[in-house]
């Protein structure tokens, strides 16, 4: 059988170095988003009271004391974080508009990276930063992305 045959370049066996990068890549920021939202749900059980009455209220407060940015500005934002990171999460897994999803969660790290600014914590902004540098990698290998649900 010739080396570049078509049924060999569709093998697992036969993807380049470019794609398995990209898919541990996705399968890591998927994972760690899903973990992230499903993270502010649990305290003792997870539910929106733990969600609300938890995570976000201490957020709420730690905003409200240490910065200078009005209420309406950040409490939609705290109010949904958890749940872009879970839908966004899962949109990567399932490979849908991999690209622009991958988009999105780099710009949820940007956010996330200026509130940690403005709270002024610099060892969480350098994680970010490198989630942000993993996020950048995955943009740049998506063009060998060999699953998607919807391109």
């Amino acid at each position: 059988m010739p080396k570049n045959s078509n049924q060999r370049n569709g093998s697992l066996l036969y993807w380049s170095a470019e794609t398995w990068a990209f898919l541990s890549l996705r399968l890591f920021l998927a994972l760690r988003f899903i973990t992230a939202g499903l993270g502010k749900f649990d305290n003792d059980g997870y539910s929106f009271s733990n969600l609300y009455s938890g995570w976000v209220v201490n957020q709420l407060s730690t905003f409200g004391s240490k910065t200078n940015l009005p209420a309406f500005l950040y409490s939609p934002y705290l109010h949904s974080l958890a749940f872009v990171e879970i839908v966004l999460g899962f949109l990567l897994l399932a490979g849908v508009k991999t690209k622009y999803t991958l988009a999105l969660i780099s710009l949820t790290y940007v956010s996330l990276g200026y509130g940690l600014m403005l709270l002024g914590n610099p060892n969480s902004i350098g994680t970010i930063g490198i989630y942000i540098l993993l996020t950048s990698a995955a943009l740049y290998f998506v063009r060998h992305n060999k699953f998607e649900l919807l391109r």
